[in-house]
């Protein structure tokens, strides 16, 4: 599955969608903002990623590792997890993160930020980079298929770049469906939106005739969504994935021009199926405004480069909207 919903499963076991500082739209807008001139720039070229390294005990527990150094942001981070099997029947994987943060030029340890609260800005701030890209202008229909953290993270994402008239939320648990749509309601309303948000009777019916459609599930078999969705329909896909299998269906993702954050990334996390696939950059690049008019997926697996440049937004500034930098050296 993406970094986004690995970060999401301890949040998703212990608490709801939402908990924990919650970005703002402007604040999405604003990394978004921060995501964009990095690429345009070639900050994100001149950054050293190495691939993300997962090692695995004996008893399955995972120790995840994904440093990026970036001498633009003079920054080196290095986002590390471990996900625990709980040991209550039931319950999902216990996953804690961090994420400390160094000077790239002194080696200054400069702070940490919490893992989740930079993996959920981080996610919806690209959701509504990659959207604002692609989908068209006028969007007003948005389908979500997932009630979890990484849902929430879609809805804040899409709904900070487009003026969505009608939410349609689908999930496997229809109670959480529900908590979820009441959760976009409030939101909406507090924003001062008029929007219709309904529980869709099933994925096809929250795909059916969409703008814009995220899927944020652990689903390791594509969804059933390719019928009735409109030629010109943008796809946020930041869920499961193997290399054999995704959210969305291989005929999709030939049909379909297909985003990802890092190629190497992608090809090996999640199949050939994404050897043709562009990068973020070429959203930025001539003519990229034609993907507005065209079949688009961003699928998602995560690069630690988004990650820097979301700790680079955060830490220059002081408790930002309850983000806060801890431990920082004297």
């Amino acid at each position: 599955m993406t970094d986004c919903m690995r970060m999401a499963d301890r949040t998703a076991a212990t608490a709801t969608p939402g908990a924990g500082p919650e970005p703002s739209a402007a604040l999405v807008r604003s990394l978004a903002g921060a995501m964009r001139d990095a690429l345009r720039s070639g900050a994100v070229g001149r950054m050293l990623v190495p691939p993300r390294e997962t090692v695995e005990d004996a008893a399955g527990a995972k120790f995840i590792s994904m440093p990026a150094v970036s001498p633009d942001h003079d920054l080196y981070v290095n986002k590390v997890a471990t996900i625990v099997s709980s040991p209550v029947p039931g319950r999902r994987a216990t996953v804690t993160s961090v994420v400390p943060i160094f000077s790239a030029s002194t080696g200054r340890f400069l702070g940490t930020l919490d893992g989740d609260t930079v993996t959920n800005l981080k996610c919806a701030a690209v959701t509504a980079l990659v959207t604002d890209r692609c989908a068209a202008p006028d969007s007003r229909v948005l389908g979500i298929i997932g009630s979890g953290v990484q849902a929430r993270q879609q809805y804040l994402g899409v709904s900070a770049v487009r003026d969505l008239a009608e939410v349609r939320v689908w999930s496997r648990d229809p109670v959480r469906a529900a908590a979820f749509a009441r959760d976009i309601e409030e939101t909406a309303a507090a924003a001062g939106r008029k929007t219709e948000v309904v529980v869709a009777a099933s994925a096809g019916h929250a795909a059916r005739g969409a703008d814009i459609l995220s899927t944020a599930t652990t689903s390791v078999h594509p969804l059933p969504i390719g019928d009735g969705l409109p030629a010109h329909a943008h796809i946020n896909c930041l869920g499961a994935h193997t290399t054999a299998s995704r959210e969305v269906s291989a005929e999709l993702l030939r049909s379909n021009i297909v985003i990802v954050e890092d190629l190497r990334t992608a090809i090996a996390e999640a199949g050939e199926s994404h050897a043709g696939a562009i990068e973020l950059d070429a959203l930025f690049a001539p003519g990229a405004e034609e993907f507005t008019r065209q079949g688009t997926i961003f699928a998602s697996t995560g690069c630690a480069y988004l990650d820097l440049i979301t700790c680079a937004h955060l830490a220059g500034r002081d408790d930002i909207e309850g983000f806060r930098l801890t431990g920082a050296a004297p």
